[in-house]
């Protein structure tokens, strides 16, 4: 059992290793690469969501509707655009996800009108959040106190990875209390609040020293709340995942479980960015 675990942690830790170069190299090809990537995390989330959490015992891609999901996630980041305002989308989000985690996972008749509303729940869960964060950061407007859009992708992926490491590092060593012991019980609210707090540092400290900008503009208050957002994503998939019965939403990355099991914190975030552009903030 302590080998298994010991394996795991290994993978995992290079697999972070790799997402993270992964990230930086996508960043550094431009636009058109965080384009392809946030298509296939669209994809890949949508395919998960039919494939394991909706049928845990696989049906297969097409029976299961993994496969048209998949495409249709794809296609939709990779070609749609949001003709209404970003934060109505935005607050779509959390329904869109408690109508999944109240009715997707009752595996009964297959009605089209409850096929098409369990559709749409996943569209403003895992598809147009993604759509949202494509517009900004495929696009060299600045927002968030003076940041090119290029530069949020960077920004907010150095955000959400600070934050699980920081809830990792200060979860190992001071992390006592459960944060939600039915949801999630590995995660301690001490390993939490650290993630969050060194996410509130690099808003405030590091961001403004690597990219010149001025915290009080937007980024440091974002910063302030990015933490939350990351947590609740976390959570939200981890509530998605127990009800289906299954410990990961896939087996694409090593350590880490599938596309929903990485970038659901992203999910929630790009959400957060919607609310806050489309409010004017």
């Amino acid at each position: 059992m302590i080998s298994a675990i010991t394996a795991r942690s290994k993978a995992r830790t290079w697999s972070a290793v790799g997402i993270g170069a992964a990230i930086l190299g996508i960043w550094w090809a431009g636009p058109w690469a965080m384009h392809c990537f946030l298509c296939l995390v669209a994809g890949g989330a949508c395919w998960e969501i039919y494939l394991r959490l909706r049928w845990p015992v696989s049906q297969g891609a097409w029976r299961s509707g993994a496969g048209i999901a998949g495409l249709t996630g794809f296609g939709i980041v990779g070609l749609a655009s949001i003709p209404w305002g970003w934060i109505w989308i935005s607050l779509a989000f959390v329904p869109g996800w408690w109508y999944l985690q109240s009715q997707l996972m009752h595996q009964g008749p297959r009605r089209i009108w409850r096929e098409l509303v369990l559709g749409l729940a996943v569209l403003v869960y895992a598809v147009l959040p993604l759509v949202m964060f494509r517009d900004l950061v495929t696009k060299e407007t600045s927002s968030l106190g003076g940041m090119a859009g290029p530069d949020v992708f960077m920004a907010s992926f150095g955000l959400l990875w600070l934050l699980d490491s920081g809830a990792l590092m200060v979860g190992k060593r001071w992390g006592r209390r459960p944060l939600h012991p039915r949801i999630s019980p590995s995660k301690t609210l001490e390993g939490s609040l650290g993630g969050w707090a060194l996410c509130i540092l690099t808003g405030w400290i590091l961001y403004p020293m690597v990219f010149g900008i001025n915290p009080s503009k937007g980024w440091g208050w974002f910063a302030l709340l990015a933490g939350p957002a990351g947590i609740a994503g976390d959570l939200m998939q981890s509530a998605l995942k127990r009800k289906a019965g299954v410990k990961d939403s896939g087996s694409w990355i090593p350590g880490h479980g599938g596309w929903l099991d990485r970038f659901d914190s992203l999910l929630a975030l790009a959400a957060l960015l919607g609310i806050w552009i489309g409010s004017g903030l």
